[in-house]
């Protein structure tokens, strides 16, 4: 509590499934005077990792990755805060917009795993159909290269204290467990982002209970 009072930070979370606008949204409030998306939301090209959006000024501008690998130690995303050499940092200029696209595509990464690989990180079940449609011909599934990212960005409202939570849709709640652990409950604030033309979903209802 003491931690939290010093940081004076005001945590607001991004929770939807896929295709429901969310990036499009924090591209919106965030990004709109780039006269374009930064944040990947494209069809076939959208964050595959949950996301934290903020500012410190003793920190370059840049994107900080947290490889996948690190979760066979069962350390979490919060403890390899302190553990810097343990990220890809991608540094970027904020005055272009080259620059910082060129490393948000990063965010969009995926790579190919063996389905015991995918498995031991949640991206798989072997008793889920669904998920077995996903198989390449080559027996690998595409999983998401990074486990969490930290983008370090001198925005306004970032400045303030502001610190945004992007979740890749409502699959990263059990992927990464220590978002519903302890990232969203520590939140201020949850906007749950739906879809007009498809309503609450059964997975959109069992995530908000």
């Amino acid at each position: 509590m003491l931690v939290r009072l010093r940081e004076d930070k005001l945590n607001v979370a991004f929770i939807a499934e896929f295709s429901r606008g969310k990036s499009e949204l924090i591209n919106a409030i965030f990004f709109a005077g780039y006269g374009q998306r930064l944040l990947p939301s494209s069809a076939g090209r959208t964050t595959m990792c949950p996301t934290e959006l903020l500012y410190d000024s003793s920190k370059s501008h840049s994107l900080q990755l947290l490889p996948m690998d690190t979760r066979a130690f069962g350390a979490t995303a919060t403890e390899y805060k302190r553990y810097l050499d343990e990220w890809k940092v991608i540094e970027f200029d904020v005055n272009s917009n080259e620059s910082m696209e060129k490393a948000f595509k990063h965010l969009s990464q995926t790579k190919r795993a063996t389905l015991q690989e995918a498995e031991k990180y949640e991206f798989f079940d072997p008793n889920n159909s669904d998920d077995a449609l996903n198989i390449g011909k080559d027996g690998l599934i595409d999983i998401a290269c990074w486990r969490y990212a930290v983008i370090n960005l001198p925005h306004p409202l970032l400045e303030q204290g502001l610190v945004i939570f992007d979740t890749p849709g409502l699959n990263s709640t059990g992927t990464e467990p220590e978002l519903t652990l302890n990232m969203l409950p520590n939140a201020q604030a949850v906007l749950f982002v739906l879809a007009a033309d498809t309503g609450v979903t059964k997975s959109e209802a069992d995530v908000w209970r």
